[in-house]
C-alpha cells in the first residue's frame, strides 16, 4: 500500500507539471491564423486501443471567420468580409502491439472559401493531405489508470495546391493542401479516476513545416504548438460530456528571401466543450464546438469564429 501512495503521488505530480508547463507557455508568440491543409481536430482520444485493435474514424468539420484582431484586440480594418470551410477527413489506426499504434488519415476539403467586402468570391475544393502517425505507450499503470504516450506524424502533401482562380494563384489560406512536408512530436498524458468515469488528458505538440518551393510558390509556416487539457465526465453509461482548453501558438511565416512576414503568427485559445455517445456497441460519436475566446495576432489578421466538429468512430477487436 505504501508503495500505491508513492506511485501514486509521482503520477500526479507529473501529471500536475505537465499542465502547470502548458500554462505558463508564453503566450504573446504569434501565430498564423489560417493556414493550408487539414486542420487541427484533436478531441481527446488519443489513447491506445490495444494490439490487433483497429479504430476507424469519419468526420466533418465546419470553420467560420469574420473578425480581423490586431494584437488581443478587434480591428475596424475590412478587406474579407469572412471565410468558411467544410472538411471531412477518413482515419485509421491499428494496435501493432499491446504499446504500439500506428495511424493513417486523409482530408478532403469539400469548400474552402473567402467573400469580400467589395463583393468578390474566392473558393477552392479539393484533396487536403494525409497524414501517417505512430503513439507509444510509454507508461501504463492499471491499478492507478495512468499512461503516457508519445507520438510522432507526418504530414504528405499529396492532394490540391497551387490551384488557380483564372490567371492567379488562390492565396495559401484557401488551397486544400498545405503544400509543405510537417513533422510533428508529441506526448498525451492521461489519468483516470473511478474506473474510468472522471478523466483527465494533457496533450502537447510541435509541429515543424518544411520550406514550399514549387513553380509559383515560395513560402514557409511558422512551426505550430500546441497545448490541450481535457476533463471529462460519464454522465450515463452510453454519453460523457468534455471540455477541453487548447492554445494554439504558431511562428511567423517567411517569404522566399527568408523574411519574415509581419501579418503571420499569433496566439489563439479556444475552450471547446463536446459531447460523446455510444449508441451501438463498439460505435462512439462525439460533437465538439470550438470557441476561441483569447487572441494575440501578429498584425492585422481575418481570425476564427468557431468551429464545429462531428465524429464517427468504429472499433474492431481482431483477437475476438
Amino acid at each position: 500500500m505504501r508503495r500505491d501512495f508513492r506511485v501514486s503521488i509521482v503520477e500526479n505530480t507529473w501529471l500536475l507539471l505537465t499542465i502547470c508547463l502548458i500554462g505558463t507557455v508564453n503566450t504573446s508568440t504569434y501565430a498564423q491564423c489560417c493556414a493550408a491543409g487539414n486542420p487541427i481536430t484533436a478531441d481527446g482520444s488519443v489513447g491506445g486501443g490495444g494490439k490487433k485493435v483497429l479504430e476507424i474514424e469519419a468526420l466533418y468539420k465546419h470553420s467560420y471567420s469574420d473578425t480581423y484582431y490586431e494584437g488581443n484586440s478587434k480591428s475596424d480594418y475590412e478587406y474579407i468580409d469572412n471565410s468558411s470551410f467544410d472538411f471531412t477527413s477518413l482515419r485509421f489506426s491499428y494496435g501493432i502491439s499491446n504499446r504500439l499504434k500506428v495511424s493513417a488519415d486523409i482530408g478532403y476539403f469539400f469548400s474552402k472559401a473567402q467573400t469580400f467586402v467589395f463583393g468578390y468570391d474566392r473558393t477552392a475544393h479539393g484533396l487536403g493531405d494525409a497524414v501517417l502517425g505512430v503513439q507509444y505507450n510509454a507508461y501504463k499503470n492499471f491499478s492507478h489508470e495512468f499512461d503516457i504516450f508519445p507520438y510522432g506524424r507526418i504530414t504528405l502533401p499529396i492532394g490540391e495546391f497551387d490551384q488557380m482562380n483564372g490567371p492567379v494563384v488562390l492565396p495559401i489560406d484557401i488551397q486544400p493542401s498545405s503544400g509543405s512536408y510537417k513533422y510533428a512530436l508529441g506526448c498525451f498524458v492521461s489519468k483516470r479516476y473511478q474506473e474510468g468515469k472522471i478523466a483527465f488528458f494533457v496533450d502537447g505538440s510541435a509541429e515543424f513545416s518544411q520550406r514550399i518551393e514549387t513553380e509559383r510558390t515560395n513560402y514557409k509556416y511558422g512551426n505550430l504548438y500546441n497545448f490541450s487539457i481535457y476533463g471529462s465526465y460519464k454522465v450515463l453509461t452510453k454519453i460523457t460530456g468534455a471540455v477541453q482548453l487548447r492554445s494554439q501558438i504558431r511562428e511567423k511565416a517567411s517569404d522566399k528571401n527568408g523574411d519574415l512576414i509581419n501579418a503571420t503568427g499569433g496566439t489563439v485559445m479556444f475552450v471547446c466543450p463536446q459531447i460523446r455517445y455510444n449508441f451501438v456497441k463498439f460505435w462512439n460519436a462525439s460533437l465538439v464546438y470550438e470557441y476561441p475566446f483569447y487572441k494575440n495576432m501578429n498584425g492585422k489578421q481575418l481570425t476564427n469564429k468557431y468551429a464545429l466538429t462531428f465524429k464517427i468512430s468504429r472499433t474492431i477487436n481482431f483477437n475476438s
